[in-house]
């Protein structure tokens, strides 16, 4: 059964330190002003017939990200910001007249990088899962948007807060996209995408199949998304 938003929050509270949780800074009634902060676009990887990497056990990619995404989705909307959801099912956004698998893949991807132009202001948050050959590499990594200088302090900071609360020995680094993220690669708003862990990795696997790992994951990565957005109003961007 779904958690009520309640729930769920009372549950972050309970996981993280008060010191942790303080990290998510309020703005004061003077200066925000809601007509004017971006839109958080959440886009739940791959999705319908595309189920992204397969886990050591069978586990489809497409199923974490989409769970990883509306635990997201919650945290955020009730925090009082607005998003989108790219999916929240189990289902490819392709258009209807694509035909093949490799049609119905090239127009899903085309159709997410569209999304972002239907907003004059917003930021573009992907979530998936990665996976190598190797079964001991482990650890969260954010890719970020070359044709942004804001998509790589977004990436930064939902990088660190991931370190601070979720994975203390994680030592990767943000890394720019190239050509084989479409999405990142074509993006003019600030974007990201965080790939969460390896699905190749046993114990991390585990962890990220349950679901309070999952919430915790969730919490920091939106803990970095608020972070950016409140450094944007410190460095003089109205939001």
């Amino acid at each position: 059964m779904k958690k009520s938003i309640s729930i769920l929050l009372a549950a972050f509270i309970i996981s993280f330190s008060i010191v942790a949780f303080q990290q998510i800074r309020l703005v004061s009634a003077d200066n925000y002003r809601v007509e004017n902060v971006p839109v958080i676009i959440i886009d739940a990887g791959h999705g319908g017939e595309d189920g992204g990497a397969v886990g050591i056990d069978g586990t489809a990619e497409k199923d974490l990200n989409l769970s990883i995404s509306l635990k997201l989705n919650e945290i955020l909307s009730a925090m009082g910001y607005q998003t989108r959801m790219v999916r929240t099912t189990d289902t490819s956004i392709h258009n209807t007249d694509a035909d093949t698998v490799r049609e119905r893949k090239v127009s899903d991807i085309h159709n997410r990088a569209a999304i972002m132009n239907e907003y004059e202001n917003c930021i573009y948050v992907s979530i998936h899962q990665n996976k190598y050959s190797g079964s001991s590499i482990w650890g969260a990594q954010t890719f970020y948007s070359p044709n942004n200088e804001e998509s790589k302090e977004l990436a930064q900071l939902i990088q660190a807060s991931i370190a601070n609360n979720v994975q203390p020995d994680n030592k990767r680094v943000i890394k720019q996209s190239g050509t084989n993220i479409y999405v990142l690669y074509n993006a003019t708003k600030p974007a990201v995408m965080v790939e969460c862990g390896f699905v190749s990795n046993a114990n991390e696997l585990e962890q990220l199949k349950d679901n309070e790992y999952q919430n915790k994951m969730a919490f920091a990565i939106s803990n970095g998304i608020i972070n950016y957005l409140f450094s944007e109003e410190t460095n003089g961007t109205e939001i």
